[in-house]
């Protein structure tokens, strides 16, 4: 646009309320004058536009109060004019003049309309007119912005100071809210940015509007123009989240929910009841200028139609709403005697289900026992018994290892108890199902409990047989599927673990998605497949992917605890691509959420692995920060990873010795088990301190041969190449044995995890590394060790370090000698290179 102005070539910039037309004229201007032109800028004011030539006369240029007069001399200058629709005619008409005489060069603004604006832009307006003449006419260039899609949204916050702060949750979360809008994007960044800076939830800071704030007017402007249908509905969905669709078409104008979910203010997940989400922001916003008394008075409307019609349709959102208006009122108020007993304990039981899931126990306990007055359900007793958190547990402590596994167990047995009460066409294989995920649950939790013990044979064998009940439902086989690629990984049988993970990711691959597979169950088979792979030293570029996909869908349909296993996961997808700042970052962020998401030892577990890849980046405060928030009295399998990451961090410090005996005391843990992919690790860093006997190399190498993990031949092959005794046999980059994930994908996926820097390039090629890069690469490739190094070039051992660290990760070099044999092949192909 700066060069088509220079050039003489006028320009109207067209597009709606929130597109960036402001701000991009403004940007232009400031180039221009940058460049040395003169501009001339015009904000039209209404109360001008009523006066012949009032903004040309009140602009303060000259030239311009010479234009108003009829003066025929060309102007020297570049005159933009923010918003058309504010001209006065008699302005609109000299500047037209102008232009088509070619005496003027001009940038106008021109508002256009969101599809279903309640106030749409009149064409036939004379200002209007003039300046859509000017561009039919080809006297003037016409530049249509569109809205942000997601990808432009993710690169246009990066652009933002101190962007690295927000976690991906939170960048899918502001994407949406934006609603297409640069301008609500920018203050949404801005209110997001201030309120990580301050150690809050940028996701909840963004969520509650103060409404003296510069993001209050930007989302009065852009929700002004919407009809008041489309409020209805959006206030209403917000009201009733997880609507299904076929009733919110009951409830709201057809047309309008249609609409809404094609301009992706309503979201419908894939699911077969199609549940809808509506943009948090906008139907806050829709609620506020709706009022409170109205979106209330919808909701008891719909809870009375459901009711009403209870025989011919369901929605367990309504009967959530409609039990906590008769928790809130009583019984006879809220008229709810007037109501069949099995009518108020289907309603019940729909209000104590969902608090229990949300760990809100108190009102599970409230509801179930109202629905209990009303009439005796073996359902209901179960979530009376969840609420109470024991839920069976006495009858059978051995069922199961966490809260959601024995919340999952005691409603199986409700069903199998209940069968008459199962809605479903077909009440015995119902039946049939339900004993079958009974089973799927106790071979999961036995497994659970075998691979704690480190006995990934017997974990194998239980959820290898969690796999073959067929009859079992996609949740449980899911469940099953996962887990049992993540035993065989721990096992060593990476072929096997591969051919899990691809019948759970087809099964992830189908639509509508399989009944009972929530968004949080699908972010967790996604995180157990990214630790599968960091567990057996895989690639897992291709699941990291997958996890970007799942982000946005996510952000729309999830809560605290979705948006919680999702920051897991992406931190697991950071740590395994190199990049432990991020994944601190995620890590924080998600246990900031919901740190009750994922039970222990999985938190453990996931803390454990941030902190290593902290401590080999350096950041050893931080390593430490998070290693002692693990319990060192924990199951076998968190006590053994305790010490394998005290190790790193202990030779991060330069405290070998110590480092020495703990990774003898994780290997002692390992010794005689079958975790496979943990002994390998524990040898490997016992030949590396160089504490490792004969009989434990023979045992390195014997796994070697036995397994097909990725990182087995690995340890081999570089164990092979250390030389004893030397001073670099201890690097602190050296302990890593995985390869970092590749940062290539053959098919494009937007947005990228890894988030784009500030003023950054994409990620370097091999002949982009640094000078000093090189020159330190190609010492290493010579045998000088660190100290040798830095001793050379008047450098710290500590910067040597770094700047090895830095060029692993930008050439994906899995180890410092793999950096100096990659780095010395190119300076043999490209020429001579000297190193002083």
């Amino acid at each position: 646009m700066t060069l088509h102005a220079l050039e003489g070539v006028s320009m109207v910039v067209a597009g709606p309320r929130g597109s960036g037309r402001s701000y991009l004229l403004r940007a232009v201007a400031a180039e221009l004058e940058r460049r040395g032109a003169v501009v001339m800028s015009i904000r039209p004011a209404t109360t001008l536009s009523s006066l012949p030539f009032g903004a040309l006369r009140a602009s303060g240029h000259a030239a311009l109060h010479e234009l108003s007069e009829g003066t025929p001399s060309t102007i020297d200058g570049i005159l933009m004019i923010d918003d058309v629709d504010a001209l006065d005619p008699a302005s609109a008409r000299a500047i037209a003049q102008a232009v088509a005489t070619r005496r003027l060069t001009v940038v106008a603004g021109l508002r256009t309309a969101r599809a279903r604006s309640r106030h749409r832009p009149d064409d036939a307006d004379e200002v209007r007119r003039t300046f859509l003449e000017l561009w039919m006419d080809r006297l003037a260039r016409r530049i249509d912005l569109s809205e942000l899609t997601d990808g432009d949204a993710e690169r246009m916050i990066d652009l933002f100071p101190d962007a690295e702060l927000l976690d991906m949750p939170t960048r899918a979360g502001l994407a949406w809210r934006a609603d297409g809008s640069r301008t609500l994007l920018r203050q949404l960044v801005l209110e997001a940015i201030r309120a990580a800076r301050g150690g809050r939830d940028p996701l909840l800071a963004t969520s509650s509007v103060a409404r003296d704030s510069r993001l209050a007017v930007a989302l009065e402007r852009h929700v002004a123009d919407f009809l008041p249908e489309d409020l209805e509905c959006l206030a209403g969905v917000r009201r009733l989240p997880h609507l299904e669709l076929a009733v919110a078409t009951r409830l709201f104008d057809p047309e309008a929910v249609d609409a809404l979910r094609t301009a992706g203010l309503l979201h419908a997940d894939a699911s077969a009841e199609r549940r809808l989400t509506s943009n948090d922001l906008l139907a806050a916003e829709a609620h506020r200028q709706l009022g409170t008394a109205a979106v209330d008075a919808l909701a008891e409307r719909a809870g009375h139609r459901m009711l009403a019609e209870s025989d011919l349709w369901w929605s367990p959102t309504i009967a959530i709403d409609v039990s906590a208006r008769w928790h809130r009122l009583g019984a006879e108020a809220s008229g709810e005697l007037s109501y069949r007993p099995e009518i108020r304990t289907r309603v019940a039981l729909a209000a104590a289900r969902d608090a229990n899931d949300r760990g809100d126990f108190a009102h599970a306990a409230a509801h179930a026992a109202r629905g209990l007055a009303a009439a005796d359900d073996a359902a209901l007793r179960v979530e009376a018994a969840l609420a109470r958190e024991w839920a069976d547990e006495a009858e059978d402590p051995e069922s199961a290892t966490d809260f959601f596994s024995r919340r999952r167990l005691a409603r199986l047995r409700s069903r199998r108890a209940a069968e008459g009460l199962i809605t479903s066409e077909e009440p015995e294989r119902a039946a049939a199902e339900a004993e079958a995920d009974a089973r799927v649950e106790h071979l999961l939790a036995a497994a659970t409990r075998a691979g704690h013990r480190l006995d990934a044979e017997e974990a194998c064998t239980m959820t290898t047989l969690a796999v073959s009940v067929t009859d079992a439902s996609p949740l449980e086989r899911l469940r099953a599927l996962t887990a049992a690629g993540m035993w065989q990984a721990a096992r060593g049988r990476w072929a096997d673990a591969r051919g899990h993970y691809r019948d759970a990711v087809r099964m992830l691959d189908t639509r509508p998605h399989p009944r009972g597979i929530s968004t949080r169950e699908r972010l967790s088979a996604l995180l157990f497949l990214l630790s599968g792979h960091q567990v057996a030293g895989a690639d897992g570029t291709a699941a990291q992917h997958r996890l970007e996909r799942e982000l946005s869908p996510a952000a729309r349909e999830g809560g605290a605890p979705e948006l919680t296993v999702a920051g897991m996961a992406a931190s697991v997808a950071f740590a395994g691509s190199g990049h432990p700042e991020q994944s601190h970052r995620e890590w924080l962020s998600a246990m900031g959420r919901d740190p009750s998401a994922l039970g222990d030892p999985t938190t453990a577990m996931m803390r454990l692995n941030v902190a290593e890849e902290l401590a080999l980046a350096g950041r050893l405060d931080e390593a430490r920060a998070l290693l002692v928030l693990v319990d060192e009295d924990g199951p076998l399998i968190v006590r053994r990873s305790r010490l394998y990451v005290e190790t790193t961090i202990l030779v991060a410090e330069g405290r070998v010795p110590q480092a020495r005996q703990t990774a003898r005391a994780a290997a002692a843990l390992t010794r005689g088990s079958t975790a496979a992919a943990l002994r390998i690790r524990d040898l490997y860093r016992l030949v590396t301190l160089d504490i490792a006997d004969a009989d434990e190399v023979d045992e390195l190498v014997q796994l070697a041969a036995t397994t097909d993990l990725p990182l087995a031949a690995e340890a081999v092959r570089r164990a092979s190449a250390r030389s004893s005794g030397s001073e670099d046999a201890m690097p602190i980059d050296e302990l890593r044995l995985h390869a970092l994930w590749s940062r290539s994908d053959p098919a494009p996926v937007a947005p990228t995890l890894a988030p784009v820097r500030r003023g950054a390039a994409t990620p370097p090629a091999p002949e982009e590394l640094t000078a000093r890069e090189r020159e330190i690469a190609l010492l290493a490739d010579q045998g000088l060790t660190n100290r040798e190094i830095a001793t050379r070039l008047f450098l710290s051992v500590r910067t040597v370090e770094s700047h090895v660290y830095q060029a692993r990760l930008k050439l994906g070099a899995a180890s410092r000698r793999e950096l100096a044999r990659m780095v010395a092949a190119e300076a043999t192909s490209t020429g001579p290179a000297t190193a002083t």
